[in-house]
């Protein structure tokens, strides 16, 4: 049985992203360092938390997403802000074709939430 507390308006997204060894400091300053432009994109296409985990041993970057169930996501890989910031992380970044970062996408195995009072 899977318990969530977020509300049905929201949905969650999870993936893995895979960062070249030894690119843990420059994957971490970049994203310090988050352009506005991406940011607002982000959240104008419905996502409202956005959290990426580092496992040191894999060079894998955990991705977990709270959005809309309305979101315009699938729009984002054809943005012009998203093609930049794809090519700016493409150094750093393990990728499939030209830009594009190999992401594996997540199946959920369990999930627990506090009931909401």
């Amino acid at each position: 049985m899977t318990l969530t507390a977020w509300p049905a308006e929201f949905e969650t997204h999870s993936f893995v992203l895979h960062l070249k060894p030894g690119q843990e400091e420059e994957y971490l300053r970049r994203h310090h360092e988050i352009w506005p432009e991406m940011q607002a994109l982000l959240l104008a296409r419905g996502v409202i938390h956005y959290e990426i985990s580092l496992h040191r041993a894999s060079h894998l970057l955990f991705a977990f997403i709270v959005r809309r169930r309305d979101h315009s996501m699938a729009e984002l890989p054809d943005h012009p802000v998203t093609r930049r910031w794809r090519a700016y992380m493409a150094d750093i970044l393990e990728i499939e074709s030209g830009t594009k970062p190999i992401i594996d996408p997540l199946i959920r195995m369990f999930s627990l939430s506090a009931p909401a009072n």
